[in-house]
């Protein structure tokens, strides 16, 4: 079509010439021209012609003339051009080589790039990808320090020097890097997680929540992962504060709980703090609130606890208002059944527990099992659950409590993971178990007898002792 088109216009561009000429040709009259002595005639036409053939050989010498003048500088542009093709394919396959690993290669290209690029800034970014792919943190260092103080580069050029400075070590330096980045209007988000990161690492509780701050009014954070945050922290520097600070704790925990009531070790330290005070009954409602938001059994523990030597009745009471809170949750049943144990109900524990064994036998579950056997009086049935806990699993959950009562012992290593375990995703952390619970997962050995040992069980059983009914009936049984 584009050819066509062409054609056409060449055609009409002819006619147009052609008419031109008929019509200069045709014109009356002449043009005199003095010659010497004499009179040089020419006709109107023909010499509008000539001198239109003039004007175009005028303006063909003048183009002529004007490239000479111009062509040294479009041969030192074409130089240019050549120069930035070069650089720029140094700059890009030094880079690939870089992020490849190759270290030996991005570093030739580097010194090529060098003598070529005429942005600075580029030459420098791929010095310092150069040096990190050679390990050479020292060099990546220097090269991004010097791309910071370079117009556009002051950003990238402190975050590489951050990460370099993290890479050999030095923490210090990359965490001025990371503060002085955070200074700078951008919603690039690295530097409030690599400050961060870095304090969180370190267990710098109030630097950290200093600049989960910061982040929430940039924007950079929020909803429940800067609420989450936010409890962790409080919580950590409450439990690292010596017993002469308890008021200073005691505030610290309140508004870890005001940001975010579900997480248990908040709850626990908060009401444990209250109870050492004497405040019982503000304990037992802190321990209502963190169990209303998310059960837990060392929550149930310390509320037993909450008043040494107490009457049955007063525990069973406080117990009970913890399973009001969130009756329907299996921590709740739990307690009711130990509540039922707690009170001689062996039956209505056996129900409630064949329900929760039926969802998840536990090794804790056929513990308690057979504690409201042993109770009910059919201690073979009761010695079967007790070999069945030794093979079940374990639960997380109940390893935060060591065998002196105390629950979230946690190191500073362990804060800075619940910072984000329960921060980003709301869960816990436990350290025993993730430290004891494969090897006793992979140590299990069936401890279920064989269906002849469970006969001969039953035989050598005296008719004297009572007999438990089977689960299945105590379970649906009115």
């Amino acid at each position: 079509m584009n050819r066509i088109v062409l054609f056409v216009v060449i055609l009409l561009l002819f006619a147009v010439a052609a008419s031109f000429a008929w019509w200069a040709l045709s014109l009356p009259g002449a043009v005199t021209l003095p010659y010497g002595e004499q009179e040089i005639s020419i006709q109107s036409g023909l010499a509008a012609f000539l001198m239109l053939i003039l004007g175009g050989v005028i303006a063909f010498a003048w183009w002529i003339l004007s490239g000479l003048f111009i062509l040294p500088g479009k041969i030192g542009k074409s130089r240019q051009v050549s120069r930035t093709r070069k650089a720029n394919s140094a700059l890009t396959e030094g880079l690939l080589a870089a992020e490849a690993g190759d270290a030996d290669t991005a570093l030739k290209l580097a010194r090529k790039a060098a003598k070529h690029a005429d942005d600075e800034r580029l030459q420098l970014l791929l010095e310092a990808r150069a040096a990190e792919a050679n390990d050479d943190w020292a060099g990546a260092e220097r090269a991004w320090g010097q791309l910071t103080r370079l117009p556009g580069g002051q950003l990238a050029g402190l975050r590489g020097s951050a990460s370099a400075a993290a890479e050999r070590g030095d923490q210090q330096t990359a965490e001025v890097r990371a503060r002085e980045a955070l200074g700078i209007k951008s919603s690039a988000d690295w530097p409030f997680n690599s400050l961060f990161d870095l304090q969180v690492s370190r267990g710098e509780w109030v630097k950290a929540l200093e600049t989960l701050s910061i982040g929430e009014k940039r924007g950079l954070i929020k909803g429940d992962s800067l609420r989450r945050r936010r409890a962790v922290l409080h919580t950590a520097r409450a439990a690292g504060l010596p017993h002469d600070r308890k008021l200073e704790a005691q505030k610290e925990l309140a508004e870890a709980l005001r940001s975010a009531p579900a997480f248990s070790p908040a709850a626990w330290h908060g009401a444990r703090q209250l109870m050492t005070d004497g405040k019982t009954k503000s304990a037992q409602g802190v321990l209502e609130t963190g169990w209303k938001a998310r059960p837990h059994p060392a929550l149930a523990q310390l509320s037993r606890r909450l008043v040494p030597q107490d009457t049955p009745e007063n525990i069973s009471a406080r117990l009970k208002a913890l399973i009001n809170t969130n009756p329907t949750h299996r921590e709740s049943r739990i307690l009711e059944a130990e509540l039922a144990m707690d009170s001689a109900d062996w039956t209505g524990a056996i129900k409630a527990l064949a329900l929760l064994v039926e969802e998840n036998p536990t090794a804790r579950l056929c513990l308690l099992m057979e504690r409201a056997l042993k109770g009910y009086g059919d201690k073979s049935e009761a010695e079967r659950w007790g070999r069945m806990a030794v093979s079940a699993s374990r639960e997380p959950d109940w390893s935060d409590l060591d065998p002196k009562g105390m629950a979230f012992d946690f190191s500073q290593r362990n804060w800075s993971r619940l910072v984000y375990a329960f921060g980003d995703v709301g869960d816990l952390v436990h350290p025993r178990y993730e430290s004891f619970g494969r090897e006793l997962e992979a140590g299990r050995v069936m401890a279920l007898p064989s269906p002849d040992e469970e006969d001969d069980l039953v035989t050598a059983k005296a008719p004297s002792e009572p007999r438990l009914p089977p689960l299945d009936y105590v379970a649906d049984e009115d």
